[in-house]
């Protein structure tokens, strides 16, 4: 069964999808591996760290998703996708290698060539996409988002790249005012608008639910840019702040009634994925505006919803991409979802994220190690069932 809304004449190669989300868990993994080095080192260094999972595993992921979603769900089609594909993930890679690895160490030339390689890399791809879109006629909810999402993304950038040349030395502007807003229009504008706009298609299609009120799928990704702009004449203006909290409470309240009334009552390890992040994106969105008082318990917040979506989101299309394309070229007895990546593997991925998330209650108490051994657990079990189902691929593409 095709579900409906998508454009599957334009569906590019699995290829594409497959080395993004395939990097972004083994960054996802290379971070745990720095988190114990710092464990063990007793030298934590909070800015290197997160940018590995936001540029490594968040935006390896988003990106690659992208490729994938811009000509299937909006019919936005990116010419020569393969090549163009393969030019950011190697850009994408190598600048945030030499990025994080230059602020762990303190070395502006790693640093600079990172960032270098990065707005090569991204001011080529971001604008074509955007370009893509605009030129569609007629443009859906979901894909309208996207394009709210994306120059977010790019203005994002554009502050992440003052806050390096500041931190070095070069410039010496005001680093809380760039970190502020380079923080917000990364993770509300670009992370949060970017999951809401995917979450209008991918939730009625694949959980058969209601569609989502109109005022939130046309309004919302507007609204949040406009209140991101309004931020960078007012920063200081916490009504803004919370203004923006309560867009994605309000989002987050009707995900989760969508999803208790859906239509087809089945346990699925998916849906309680989504009732997590959304759980997390209500908590981290409540304490956004009083973030200043506790960067990291925000950022853990901020975190899981983000770990929660991609983990709902691989775990549909990787299975539903490998069927559809080996049923469209004609493979006979091709898998279906269900034995490309096998229920139970996914479940017991569920049961020790949910472990994982429980294991955070000893970090107050300085407790560490058991939710780094928890959550490498985590990740480690992520990469090996997405990477079984790329293989399942490639088995059958040989037969």
């Amino acid at each position: 069964m095709i579900p409906g809304g998508l454009q599957l004449l334009y569906l590019p190669p699995f290829s594409i999808i497959a080395r993004f989300f395939i990097t972004a868990l083994a960054f996802a993994n290379l971070g745990m591996l720095l988190l114990f080095y710092q464990y063990f080192t007793g030298n934590f260094n909070l800015t290197p760290t997160v940018h590995l999972y936001t540029l490594g595993f968040m935006a390896s992921t988003m990106i690659g998703a992208l490729f994938q979603m811009l000509p299937v769900v909006a019919g936005a089609v990116i010419e020569n996708a393969h090549k163009k594909a393969t030019i950011v993930h190697i850009g994408l890679t190598a600048g945030t290698i030499f990025l994080t690895y230059g602020l762990y160490k303190f070395s502006s030339g790693l640093a600079f060539t990172g960032l270098v390689i990065l707005l090569f890399t991204l001011f080529y791809i971001v604008p074509l996409m955007l370009f893509k879109l605009f030129k569609v006629k007629d443009l859906k909810d979901a894909p309208r988002g996207f394009i709210y999402a994306l120059i977010s993304f790019l203005i994002g950038i554009i502050f992440a790249s003052l806050l390096v040349l500041n931190f070095f030395g070069v410039l010496h502007l005001n680093h809380g005012y760039l970190f502020n807003l380079h923080m917000s229009f990364m993770l509300y504008g670009w992370t949060a608008v970017l999951v809401a706009s995917v979450s209008f298609q991918v939730i009625e299609m694949f959980f058969v639910t209601s569609p989502y009120p109109k005022f939130i799928t046309k309004y919302l990704p507007a609204f949040v840019f406009s209140l991101l702009i309004l931020k960078t004449l007012l920063p200081e203006i916490f009504l803004i702040d919370f203004a923006i909290g309560l867009v994605f409470t309000l989002y987050a309240i009707y995900t989760i009634t969508r999803l208790t009334s859906r239509k087809r009552k089945i346990k699925d390890p998916l849906i309680n994925l989504w009732y997590l992040s959304m759980a997390f994106l209500i908590l981290s969105s409540l304490f956004f505006p009083f973030r200043d008082k506790n960067l990291l318990l925000f950022l853990i917040l901020f975190g899981i919803f983000v770990l929660s979506v991609i983990m709902a989101m691989m775990y549909r299309i990787i299975p539903f991409l490998v069927w559809m394309h080996l049923s469209t070229q004609g493979v006979q007895k091709a898998p279906t979802m269900f034995e490309v990546i096998k229920p139970k593997f996914i479940w017991w991925n569920f049961y020790i994220y949910l472990i994982s998330i429980l294991s955070l209650i000893f970090i107050p108490l300085k407790i560490y190690f058991i939710s780094l051994i928890v959550f490498t657990l985590n990740f480690v079990f992520f990469f090996v069932n997405i990477t079984r189902g790329v293989f399942v691929y490639i088995r059958y593409r040989k037969k």
